[in-house]
């Protein structure tokens, strides 16, 4: 395996490979699975190491996060949220035959309780509370809203005696479309009781009314005491080049 990696790895593979990336449009890449290779890979090794027994996944669209940890080797509790219909449709099947994954009854999360219109997308990962910019939606055709549905919104602080038990050690992740700082907000009461924070974070917002961005949410975590352990491109404006968010994780370190 090492031989093969090596060869794999040498500087006149690496060109070529580049040379027919070029020419085709298609990316090769062959690496060993590692922390370093695979997001979702360091993110599953981040909560076992730390021995996290709950996962709060806010935004779980149709559950792709979740079904990663659970595919990763992440074996304990997981309560996904998630406000768009057709997405929460595929998301409770998707759990189904997991049962330590649970889905929580459709809604959004915010920082005030009442109901809420949400843009739903043609790709539904895009969907959001916020309205998506228009130079974004020229760039990517598939993250136009379609319609809007009108949900109930509550404070993560609202299911804090449901979902959240004082004695687990509890992971939030949020990706939220640029509603983060609002989720964040709606979590005072239980933030104290987290010890790790898994959230997107926007370098360029492709979101209107977002004025939350790398610096501020750093700030923020450090804090109230946590450090950073991860960034991860997750969206790329592949005309410029140039990253548009990422993904971070955060520790409670004191």
């Amino acid at each position: 395996m090492k031989i093969i990696e090596k060869v794999l790895n040498s500087k006149f593979v690496e060109r070529t490979k580049r040379k027919i990336s070029l020419a085709t449009g298609f990316h090769l890449k062959l690496k060993r699975l590692s922390s370093s290779s695979s997001e979702d890979f360091r993110t599953v090794k981040i909560l076992n190491t730390y021995n996290f027994t709950c996962v709060l996944d806010i935004g779980a669209n149709t559950g792709q996060f979740a079904e990663s940890l659970i595919d990763f080797g992440y074996k304990n509790k997981i309560i996904s949220f998630e406000p768009t219909q057709s997405a929460y449709n595929t998301l409770t099947k998707r759990s189904a035959k997991y049962p330590k994954w649970e889905v929580a009854e459709r809604c959004a999360i915010g920082n005030i309780s009442g109901e809420v219109d949400i843009n739903v997308s043609d790709n539904s990962v895009f969907s959001s509370i916020k309205e998506i910019k228009d130079n974004y939606v020229e760039y990517n055709q598939s993250s136009r809203s379609s319609h809007t549905e009108k949900v109930k919104l509550y404070p993560l602080d609202y299911f804090a005696g449901k979902y959240i038990n004082p004695n687990e050690k509890t992971f939030l992740k949020i990706d939220t479309q640029g509603f983060e700082k609002e989720v964040l907000e709606g979590a005072k009461k239980i933030l104290p009781g987290i010890d790790g924070v898994k959230i997107e974070i926007p370098l360029e917002s492709i979101y209107q009314s977002v004025d939350w961005k790398l610096p501020d949410i750093i700030t923020y975590f450090y804090e109230k005491g946590f450090t950073c352990q991860s960034l991860q491109p997750v969206a790329v404006n592949n005309k410029t080049g140039a990253v548009l968010e990422v993904d971070g994780i955060f520790i409670r370190t004191s």
